[in-house]
């Protein structure tokens, strides 16, 4: 678990910054354009993948348990 956990505290780092890129540029992205849909997108994965750490976590699986 000592494994799983640490690539946990990885994955979630990386998810909350983009979060937080994704946020400081929301105000200078305009509704209806690429740029916008591609964040749309990327905020939507990264939420995804946010609540899968957090059952991850939740239940401790062991992703890495090969026996």
């Amino acid at each position: 678990m000592d494994r799983t956990r640490s690539v946990l505290k990885v994955v979630f780092g990386v998810n909350v910054l983009f979060l937080l890129l994704l946020g400081f540029s929301y105000p200078y992205l305009e509704p209806g354009t690429a740029s916008y849909v591609v964040a749309a997108m990327t905020a939507a994965l990264c939420l995804t993948m946010l609540a899968l750490v957090a059952l991850i976590s939740y239940f401790e699986w062991d992703v890495f348990d090969l026996g």
